[in-house]
């Protein structure tokens, strides 16, 4: 239908080109409109650039099917693209970071572990030097070194001891607290059991 209307809208075009022609052929101006004519104005018309445009379209140019598809094609592939990308990119991160959160468990139970260790052994130390230091104040309160302390040497001990801390008055344990069979000595066994006592608390 399309170019059939094309095809008589060209046969009017010429036949009015045609009549002009003949009309200033007759009037004498021949000459005038073939200049007028070979002119540039006799190729710029309306079937000339109809023309043009259905040559762009059928060769692809012009935003035709054959561009639409491109633009759909680059759109699809860049989608496409970014989508793989950026699944990559998501997939190397979170190996990155699984990475660094074993590493920092790691270093975590190393840590803890240490400092297991260290708490031990300081435990360890203090207690020594606890029993170290309750070795020293028994053998200091036993003058006569028989290894027992009567009620006597408990009492010289404790003043000497208060004399130097009078702070620890009301906390300093009694003779009694030491002589559970109450035979009026203290003994070594008595002595470090009372202690272990007091330090299992």
């Amino acid at each position: 239908m399309m170019n059939l209307l094309l095809r008589r809208a060209l046969c009017l075009l010429l036949l009015c080109q045609l009549s002009r022609g003949q009309y200033y052929d007759e009037q004498g101006g021949g000459e005038d409109y073939q200049d007028y004519a070979d002119d540039s104005y006799g190729q710029d018309n309306l079937y000339a650039d109809y023309a043009n445009r259905q040559a762009a379209k059928e060769a692809g140019g012009g935003g035709g099917p054959g561009m639409g598809k491109t633009i759909a094609f680059c759109a699809g592939s860049w989608f496409l693209g970014g989508k793989i990308h950026s699944k990559r990119a998501v997939a190397k991160v979170s190996k990155k970071f699984k990475k660094e959160q074993k590493e920092l468990y790691l270093q975590y139970y190393k840590d803890v572990m240490a400092l297991q260790q260290q708490n031990a052994e300081l435990a360890q130390y203090v207690d020594q030097v606890t029993l170290d230091q309750l070795d020293g104040e028994f053998a200091a309160a036993d003058t006569n070194n028989d290894n027992k302390v009567s009620r006597a040497e408990f009492n010289m001990y404790k003043n000497t001891y208060l004399a130097k801390h009078p702070e620890m008055a009301s906390q300093f344990p009694r003779f009694e607290d030491f002589d559970p069979d109450s035979n009026g000595l203290i003994s070594k066994a008595e002595y470090d059991q009372y202690y272990a006592r007091m330090l299992a608390r």
